[in-house]
Order: C-alpha cells, then structure tokens, then sequence
C-alpha cells in the first residue's frame, strides 16, 4: 500500500515539470517569435479572437484560452503551494503588435500562472508558433494559365 502515495508524489512533480517547461516556452516565445510575418502568424495560431488597427503601419492581434469552470482536484501543498490538476480554472490572452505585418512584441495578460511556473496556461496559444520553421522559403507562385486562343477566321 505504500506504493500509492509514492506514485501519488511522482505524477504531481511530472505535472509541475510540465508546467514550468511551458512557462519557460511563453518566457522564450517574447523574443523569438519577433520577426513573425502576419501570414505566418495566421498559418501557426489562426485567426484572432480580436484585431485592432492602431494606424497606417501598426496592429494588435488578441488571442485568448478561456478557463472552464475550475472544477476538480485542487491540493494546497507545502512549498509548492496550490495546484489545480484540471488546468481549466485560469485563461490567457496572448497580445501581437504588428508593424508592417511583422510581429514586433508579445505580450501575455489574464490569469495565466501555476504555482512556480507563469505564464503557463498561455502556452497552447503559442506552442506551434513557436515549432513553426522560420525562413523557410514561399512555396512557388503556381505558373499563370495561358490564354485561350482567338477562334480561327
């Protein structure tokens, strides 16, 4: 029987080394994600929830993961402090400026941190921007259809 509370104790430092590796990921998309053309940006997060034109050059681009109801397991431990294991209870707003439709800072904003991990819960909006490849090449232009010839007479 004492093996229960030892697995017990591993599966919830598992689940606090995946949180603190995706705040590291939110921490690391601030500056690498800079440089990010906007089709880009709409190829590896979608479109966003919220688009604003500040002037002739500049945009903000919002995304947002909304909580759920916060239902479920939620243990107040020593050191570590208190841990939800739904991961539904915060959300995040991930906020773009774009200036002229590349991205120039990240910003992140709701109740998006774990104990000893922020930013965490903001990591699924930018996860596949982040394994998005970068300088890759546009595919080729598709070669222009010849016109049809003028009818004989």
């Amino acid at each position: 029987m004492r093996r229960f509370p030892t697995l017990r104790a591993l599966s919830l430092l598992a689940l606090a080394g995946c949180a603190m590796e995706d705040s590291e990921r939110v921490q690391q998309a601030r500056s690498s994600l800079v440089g990010l053309s906007r089709a880009d940006l709409f190829l590896c997060a979608g479109f966003p929830g919220k688009r604003e034109r500040i002037d002739t050059v500049r945009e903000m681009m919002t995304y947002e993961l909304g909580g759920g109801s916060g239902s479920g397991l939620n243990l107040n431990l020593p050191v570590v402090g208190a841990l939800n294991l739904t991961g539904a209870a915060g959300y995040c707003r991930a906020t773009f400026e774009l200036i002229d439709a590349r991205v120039t800072r990240v910003g992140f904003s709701g109740d998006k941190n774990l104990p000893a991990a922020p930013d965490a819960l903001c990591a699924p909006l930018i996860r596949a921007c982040l394994e998005w490849p970068r300088d890759a090449a546009p595919a080729p232009a598709p070669a222009p259809v010849p016109a049809p010839a003028p009818p004989p007479g």
